[in-house]
């Protein structure tokens, strides 16, 4: 497995680069102890010796002694001692790069939520995964962490995954059924995580961190970025903070050219105004508003007066329920009803 993802990380390099660099050392393992840090290289060409090569970290850099091995198509581990001068490489998080000459030919950044990994901990290593599009193409490699580090040998291909698991609920605790969780690396346009009818989800990925959108078609989303350990179940619960499951998901009909309802400004606060029209028959109309239970708060009645062709009018309304009381941040359904009949229907969001 280590094998393959290096000889994917060099077509990788090749596929970036008009000029590829053909020489390693490719960082395939980094490894944290007592004794301090240890980088496994692999390299397809290389068939020396370190010479003139060096590796960096955010606070140095420092070549190799001369005269260290390096044979085709192997892995070597080195650490510290194999090192002209002191190199820091810091276990909470860094940048490590590896150079032939000065041509920068591999790295790691780790330690953060907005890298590619967070720091390992005892007895873990961090290892490179590659990702390929629908087309077999490779368009990302990234490091992840591994439960079974393999210094100097091919890896085993145990250890690098978790169980990305969880709930998607509205801003009412309701779970929420088909919510598509798109992932990056892999998968950004491509969401094969969607929760079920009870608003779960549950897939294996690698043991890294993830930028997700998650969302519900055009209906709600938010972004949010989550870190896979390995060999566990890594729960997550998402909350969309505005949206209801029933009241947003209330089918809008588009009203007929007879009517027109809307109201700005969207979202507000204290006060919108909702603006409407009606056919000159409609002489009198109320506006009905609902909370995200579906329960109607306040009704605002409307005395219309008659002209050609259609009524226009608006009424503005102030955050309270029919007893005057303000009521809380949330989307709010209202309708224009006339007679009985509901003419057209509309949401609002009001933002404290």
């Amino acid at each position: 497995m280590k094998k393959l993802l290096t000889c994917l990380f060099i077509i990788f390099v090749g596929i970036l680069c008009a000029n590829p660099i053909a020489e390693g050392p490719y960082i395939t393992e980094i490894y944290f102890d007592e004794t301090g840090w240890s980088l496994e290289l692999f390299s397809m060409i290389i068939d020396g010796n370190l010479d003139n090569c060096k590796i960096s970290s955010n606070t140095d850099e420092a070549y190799f002694i001369t005269g260290i091995p390096f044979p085709q198509d192997a892995y070597i581990v080195v650490t510290q001692d194999d090192l002209q001068t002191p190199l820091v490489i810091d276990e909470q998080g860094d940048h490590v790069t590896s150079y032939y000459y000065d041509g920068e030919v591999s790295w790691c950044t780790f330690g953060t939520l907005q890298t590619m990994v967070l720091a390992p901990i005892d007895g873990q290593s961090l290892v490179p995964v590659s990702f390929s599009s629908t087309g077999g193409m490779t368009t990302d490699i990234s490091f992840c962490k591994d439960n079974s580090p393999t210094l100097g040998g091919i890896n085993n291909n145990g250890g690098i995954q978790g169980i990305f698991s969880g709930y998607v609920y509205d801003s009412l605790m309701n779970p929420v059924p088909n919510v598509q969780i798109e992932h990056f690396p892999y998968n950004y346009n491509n969401p094969d995580v969607v929760t079920n009818e009870i608003g779960y989800f549950e897939k294996e990925m690698y043991a890294m961190n993830f930028n997700c959108n998650i969302h519900l078609g055009a209906l709600a989303s938010m972004d949010s970025i989550i870190s896979i350990e390995p060999d566990s179940l890594n729960y997550y619960e998402f909350v969309f903070e505005n949206y209801v499951v029933g009241i947003n998901d209330y089918e809008i009909s588009p009203p007929s050219s007879n009517y027109n309802l809307s109201n700005y400004p969207n979202p507000f606060n204290p006060t919108t105004e909702i603006s409407f029209s009606v056919p000159q028959t409609s002489l009198s109309v109320t506006i009905e508003i609902y909370n995200s239970r579906g329960q109607k708060i306040k009704t605002i009645s409307v005395i219309l007066s008659a002209a050609e062709q259609c009524i226009e009018g608006s009424i503005t309304w102030d955050g309270t329920n029919q007893n005057n009381k303000q009521v809380p941040s949330g989307v709010y359904l209202y309708k224009l009803v006339s007679g009985g009949e509901e003419l057209a229907a509309n949401k609002m969001l009001l933002l404290k």
